[in-house]
């Protein structure tokens, strides 16, 4: 019977382990990096932030939400940023919870509220976003497979200032993915800390998932992000020699491989 306990726990054991080092094995076959994204309507303030990040060639994919509400010089600069090499994905038409709404009134009409209206009226402007970033980061699975058929990546959000190598911010040849916060209102926010996940992202050649919302100059309400901390990670990421990824290139490699 000790014996068959001993067993049972090595297995046990085993497992365990493999769990653990779910984020521990190098990948080989793509350059590590970031996807530095933003999220909701702050077109003015990324048009901004875009000048001083230039001399890093940095790249972003902005997710924009209730984009029929723009007026023509925030489309403009939309576009602009566009043209200049970033993605313009997909936030939704009324930046509705997902997980909420679809408790209430279910996935299709979610689909019909939030998502239908929203790429007709960015396809009405020559936008035809591939990636998704839930609003709230609120998702289930079977709005997950619904939004695969009309997307080819989605982003949801994660927490927590875990090791590096049990965080859940990383590309894992998936077409889900999970953004961590840079906002300084976050209870893990800490430039130290995010510049370790790069760090980690370049020593196992994985590629970090960010997002942000508002950035400025100096934080002073929630879902800011200062640009200090876009510059720590945009240098780090060129004096490394990562990349700067979009969100639609992450399913460009698994498309790839």
């Amino acid at each position: 019977m000790k014996i068959r306990y001993n067993i049972i726990f090595v297995i046990f054991y085993s497992l365990l382990q493999g769990c653990k080092k779910e984020n521990s094995t190098p990948q080989t076959n793509y350059q590590s990096g970031v996807v530095i994204s933003f999220d909701d309507d702050f077109v003015e303030e990324w048009f901004k932030v875009n000048d001083t990040l230039l001399p890093f060639d940095w790249k972003a994919t902005f997710f924009v939400t209730q984009f029929q509400k723009f007026e023509p010089a925030k489309l403009q600069k939309i576009k602009r940023l566009k043209e200049l090499g970033h993605e313009i994905g997909g936030h939704g038409f009324m930046h509705l919870n997902a997980q909420t709404f679809c408790s209430k009134f279910g996935t299709n009409e979610y689909l019909n509220q939030e998502i239908s209206p929203m790429l007709v009226a960015m396809n009405k402007e020559d936008i035809f976003p591939t990636s998704f970033a839930y609003p709230f980061g609120a998702r289930n699975p079977e709005v997950d497979n619904e939004l695969l058929k009309k997307f080819d990546m989605i982003r949801g959000t994660t927490y927590g200032n875990e090791n590096p190598a049990n965080q859940k911010c990383y590309f894992n040849n998936n077409r889900l993915v999970f953004g961590l916060g840079l906002d300084n209102h976050y209870s893990h926010f800490s430039i130290p800390y995010f510049i370790s996940l790069l760090k980690y992202a370049k020593d196992m050649n994985k590629i970090v998932v960010f997002y942000a919302h508002k950035p400025v100059p100096i934080f002073q309400n929630k879902y800011e992000t200062e640009y200090k901390t876009l510059i720590e990670i945009c240098r780090y990421v060129k004096n490394n020699k990562m990349k700067f990824y979009k969100m639609s290139e992450l399913d460009h490699l698994l498309n790839n491989n």
